[in-house]
C-alpha cells in the first residue's frame, strides 16, 4: 500500500479552530452534513449508506470543551457556533445541513442565525 493510499483511508484529523482542539472526521462526497458529537455520543458511527450518499463531517467537541453540549453556557454555545462557522469556511461549504446529536435548542437557534443563508432549507438543523 502506498503512503498516499493510507492517507485516503483515514479521514480523521485533529484541528485547532480559534485555539480549541476538535476531532474532525470527513467522509463521503455530495451534499454536506455536519454532525456535532460530544462525549455522550463518542460511540457515534455513520452507516455506509449514509456515507455513500453524501458528505458527512463529524465534529467531536469533546477535546475542545471537555463536556456535553447541553452543559455549555450561552456564551460557550456562541463560541462553539463561531467555530462551526469557521470550519464550514475552511472546508468551503456553501450549503450544508447541521445535526446536533444533543438536541440543544439554544445552539440550534444560534446556528440558524449564523448560517441562515447557507442552510439547505429551513429544516436543515436536524436532530437524531
Amino acid at each position: 500500500m502506498s503512503f498516499y493510499g493510507s492517507l485516503e483511508k483515514d479521514n480523521s484529523i485533529n484541528i485547532y479552530i480559534n485555539d480549541r482542539l476538535y476531532n474532525i472526521d470527513d467522509k463521503g462526497q455530495g451534499k454536506c452534513e455536519i454532525i456535532l458529537v460530544d462525549k455522550s455520543h463518542s460511540k457515534f458511527q455513520q452507516t455506509n449508506d449514509e456515507i455513500s450518499s453524501k458528505r458527512i463531517i463529524t465534529m467531536d467537541i469533546t477535546p475542545a470543551w471537555g463536556m456535553n453540549i447541553n452543559d455549555l453556557s450561552i456564551s460557550s454555545l456562541f463560541e462553539l457556533a463561531k467555530d462551526i462557522h469557521l470550519l464550514a469556511d475552511i472546508y468551503w461549504i456553501d450549503k450544508l445541513k447541521i445535526n446536533d446529536l444533543s438536541n440543544n435548542v439554544q445552539l440550534s437557534e444560534i446556528l440558524e442565525s449564523i448560517f441562515h443563508k447557507r442552510l439547505q432549507d429551513e429544516l436543515a438543523l436536524d436532530y437524531y
